[in-house]
């Protein structure tokens, strides 16, 4: 399926809502049902999966109690591989991130898991933004141009979970610019927040929630200088910057051509636009088992959907989720297929990209 198809299934510019759905007999009384993240407590993906928690056990008929199940390690491969084996009885949900989806492509023999055997509940974008110390960089955020060549002159160091985890997106988006930072493996999105104040690392990313809601401050306090966001991915293929992040500062695309004098083209630009969708366009979503019924994938969808319109959950996400357009049913289906439907003459560079960049 082309890209401009499915991306306009996914219904990117506004949520679109599917056709009307039946009422379910799926009943979830007395039961316990319970949200898998495949993280950490305290990241985003974990936070995510938290927010949904107490609106399901509100809303799933049957009022089910709903709990939460971090199973962390390698990058949401063992959580991820778990939740493979578990029945679509609609008692299990896991939370879908980044780093899912990318340590699927790139993961190796460890990744028993498939994202597109899943079925897709709901997904919401969230875009990401780049900032740095402009005490160790020399950034002023006066001028991509200007940004990328101080960049290019910087000792940059950067820090990551993994090679193949989230953070690969960023590393694409360096390298594309003409830069690239040593890279410091074994950091949770939070350890690399705190050692940039620290001064241990100079350049980072954090979602738009994230930096809406804590490096603006720092900004303001001078200790970090926005640099870039990483875009939106539309319906076309074309990567604008990100309606929420953009004012300040230029997308990587815009960013490129201020350098180059031209728009990005090329294998690696396609690879980087896949990871944009895996980033942002499919930065979150909620997956059941592959097998669940259709009742209960439908009960689920509808149950997403109520909540959606309840004015408490609302007011809840705005710093989380903000005004990104989320998609429920088929349409989040059709994100992560597109998001991690990399063409084979793309996994093939990237494989090679990854090998020169970090070794075997």
């Amino acid at each position: 399926m082309s890209l401009r198809k499915i991306m306009a299934a996914a219904a990117l510019g506004g949520g679109l809502a599917m056709a009307p759905i039946a009422v379910s007999a799926a009943d979830f009384s007395g039961k316990t049902v319970t949200i898998i993240v495949p993280f950490k407590e305290g990241g985003g993906a974990s936070r995510y999966g938290r927010t949904w928690q107490p609106f399901l056990q509100q809303y799933l008929p049957g009022n089910p109690k709903v709990v939460v199940l971090n199973k962390p390690g390698g990058s949401s491969i063992l959580g991820a591989n778990y939740f493979q084996k578990q029945k679509g009885d609609g008692l299990t949900l896991l939370t879908v991130s980044t780093s899912t989806l990318t340590s699927f492509l790139f993961g190796g023999n460890k990744v028993k898991y498939d994202p597109n055997s899943w079925k897709i509940v709901i997904a919401n974008p969230l875009g990401t933004a780049f900032y740095a110390r402009s005490d160790q960089t020399g950034i002023k955020n006066k001028g991509a141009k200007a940004d990328v060549m101080a960049l290019r002159k910087a000792n940059l160091v950067f820090g990551a979970k993994n090679k193949t985890s989230a953070e690969l997106r960023a590393f694409l988006a360096f390298d594309i610019l003409g830069y690239f930072p040593k890279p410091v493996f074994g950091l949770s999105t939070g350890k690399q927040r705190k050692a940039i104040l620290r001064g241990e690392l100079n350049i980072n990313y954090d979602s738009a929630a994230k930096y809406n809601k804590s490096v603006t401050k720092w900004i303001k306090k001078g200790t970090v200088t926005p640099l870039m966001n990483l875009g939106l991915l539309l319906p076309s293929g074309k990567v604008v910057k990100d309606p929420y992040l953009g004012d300040e500062t230029p997308s990587v695309a815009e960013a490129y051509e201020a350098v180059n004098g031209k728009k990005p083209s090329g294998i690696h630009w396609e690879v980087l636009k896949n990871f944009i969708a895996m980033g942002v366009s499919a930065s979150k979503s909620m997956a059941l088992p592959g097998d669940a019924s259709k009742d209960v994938y439908d009960t689920y969808v509808a149950t997403f959907k109520k909540i959606y319109k309840d004015p408490k959950f609302l007011d809840f996400i705005k710093k989380d989720m903000g005004k990104y357009p989320h998609s429920f049913g088929g349409d989040a289906q059709n994100i992560i297929k597109f998001a991690t439907s990399m063409s084979p003459e793309g996994k093939k560079w990237m494989n090679a990209w990854l090998v020169k960049k970090f070794g075997k």
